[in-house]
């Protein structure tokens, strides 16, 4: 297991950002200084050669395939930390994103303590950021894609009368856009694997028969969510490739999880270790055919109602 995670990425446990040695606007602005200056003398091949001499050096070794794979985006902490840690403590490979590596103690410990896992710097807001990883991750099978990363949005800027749409913005682009865009970009690694399935961290709250007062946004995106979702598991089951048509969608419901993205709220809650192993199972029992593609299943395996 060691042997193969480390043919898959030759460099430090966190190092998707070296990929070329100088960033790419500046690797721009020297392709254009490069053509002013050679091209007239020495043809577009100078120029070519002196670029690919330079983006080229800090090229780190494209990742190998290691099966099951699973991808799962806000890694570092909460449920997406937990999911990581018990996918990886069944030999899974693990490839763990999150926005900051350096400031992730939990996740770099666990990445140190397991080496099929993978810490991999990724802001699902950032898509020339997530188009990097996957090129980066290009040809490699992903047998589960988890989209975790979400955010709230806080309670006091979604308040009828006194909306704060910057945050309704943000917490769309996070909770909706970031998962959607992770499917396009990602969605034929998964259709290369042997499981084939992109599970969604959703909620309860995204029930519009279960709708109750209050956090209009989040529950708002865990709608929109559980709609778009529900369309492309629909539309993948006609497409025309073999491998996208076998793709498995899923919509999980996670539980009123014990971490600093819940808060305190006057009802009772789980442990990520409970919430986790619930949606794993969930996973790993009832998203086994195309019949379960798009559902909305709580993480105690109980259907829920749109």
């Amino acid at each position: 297991m060691a042997e193969a995670i480390e043919a898959r990425v030759a460099g430090p446990l966190y190092g998707s950002r070296e990929r070329a040695c100088w960033p790419d606007p500046l690797v721009a602005a020297y392709k254009q200084l490069m053509q002013r200056l050679f091209a007239p003398h020495l043809g577009w091949l100078a120029a070519v050669v002196l670029l690919s001499a330079c983006v080229g050096v800090n090229q780190q070794t494209p990742p190998a395939p290691l099966q099951p794979t699973a991808l799962i985006t806000g890694a570092s902490r909460g449920i997406g930390f937990e999911l990581a840690r018990q996918y990886a403590a069944k030999g899974w490979g693990v490839i763990a994103t999150c926005r900051t590596p350096a400031g992730a103690s939990d996740l770099q410990a666990l990445a140190a303590a397991n080496p099929n896992v993978i810490i991999e710097e990724l802001d699902v807001t950032d898509f020339y950021e997530m188009e990097r990883l996957a090129v980066r991750y290009e040809g490699v099978p992903i047998d589960v894609l988890i989209n975790n990363a979400g955010i709230l949005g806080g309670n006091d800027r979604q308040k009828f009368g006194t909306f704060d749409y910057k945050a309704f913005d943000e917490v769309m682009a996070v909770n909706v856009k970031g998962p959607i865009r992770m499917v396009e970009l990602f969605i034929n690694n998964v259709a290369m694997s042997e499981q084939k399935k992109i599970m969604n961290i959703s909620s309860s709250v995204g029930s519009v028969k279960l709708a109750f007062p209050g956090q209009n946004f989040y529950k708002a995106s865990k709608s929109a969510l559980n709609m778009s979702m529900k369309i492309l598991s629909k539309e993948l089951r006609g497409a025309n490739q073999r491998g996208r048509k076998e793709i498995i969608i899923g919509l999980i419901h996670p539980g009123v999880v014990r971490t600093d993205f819940a808060g305190p709220v006057p009802i009772p809650m789980i442990e990520p270790e409970e919430s986790a192993a619930g949606v794993i199972n969930v996973i790993e029992t009832y998203y086994t055919g195309r019949r379960q593609s798009g559902d909305f299943m709580s993480y105690t395996g109980s259907k829920l109602p749109w």
